[in-house]
């Protein structure tokens, strides 16, 4: 049983990348959740309380943030190694080529998944991209939801962002889904090579968020230097538990 550390009140499970990797790639029960929260996560997580469950429910919770990782240590946490979702999802896409595994991608542009299968020739990859607001039609939901069961994918790649990407892992569970769901946000945009990861020397100090705030500063502005300013009292609350 793996180690798991809570900061936030979001579980931060302790694998090494090498473990995490050849979980998924062997697993085969029941449906098996993987999220990676990083900051974003933990504040919207506190601020609306009927979230929690989406993580707390995940069979596999790891820290996807250097920054969060830098923080809940200074709470004297260790929340174990920084496995970000992108990089995860690009050594399984890397581990997956030229295979037969069964692969459902949920969300990303068709254009963007057919360069993906076509790279890393992925012979059987099943998409569908549903349309913006879907999570509130039950009819789309099912959709996504038939699509992964009746194609009974080994890997389901969840990438229609977070909490939506969450919902659904949950609802393919309920309908006896099996594999592992991995919810990944904008992971295989950056694998399309529709948006620019950051030089790992600028990931190394810490600074990805700044290189994606230069790329998008209208999108990401009010995420980073606004609500990303939220983590401190969450940050102080553990700081004070952790000395009681």
């Amino acid at each position: 049983m793996n180690k798991s550390v809570y900061f936030g009140s979001l579980r931060f499970d302790h694998y090494t990348r090498e473990e995490l990797v050849n979980n998924i790639l062997d697993y085969k029960g029941t449906l098996q959740t993987v999220v990676t929260p990083n900051v974003d996560h933990v504040i919207r997580a506190n601020e609306s309380p009927e979230l929690l469950p989406l993580y707390q429910n995940a069979e596999i919770s790891v820290n996807d943030s250097r920054i969060l990782n830098k923080l809940s240590r200074l709470a004297r946490k260790d929340l174990g190694n920084v496995i970000p979702g992108s990089d995860l999802t690009k050594e399984l896409i890397e581990k997956l080529h030229n295979t037969e595994v069964a692969i459902t991608v949920i969300g990303c542009r068709d254009e963007s998944i057919k360069i993906i299968k076509e790279k890393y020739h992925l012979n059987k990859l099943t998409h569908y991209n549903p349309p913006m607001g879907f999570i509130e039609e039950e009819a789309e939901i099912t959709k996504c939801v038939d699509m992964i069961v009746s194609n009974s994918p080994s890997i389901i790649f969840l990438a229609v962002g977070s909490p939506r990407q969450e919902i659904l892992a949950g609802r393919a569970k309920e309908a006896g889904a099996k594999g592992s769901a991995l919810c990944i946000g904008a992971s295989l945009m950056f694998l399309a090579g529709e948006e620019k990861r950051a030089p790992k020397i600028i990931q190394k100090l810490s600074l990805e968020w700044l290189f994606r705030l230069l790329q998008s500063p209208k999108r990401l502005a009010k995420r980073y230097l606004v609500d990303g300013l939220k983590i401190i009292p969450i940050l102080i609350k553990e700081m004070n538990t952790s000395k009681n």
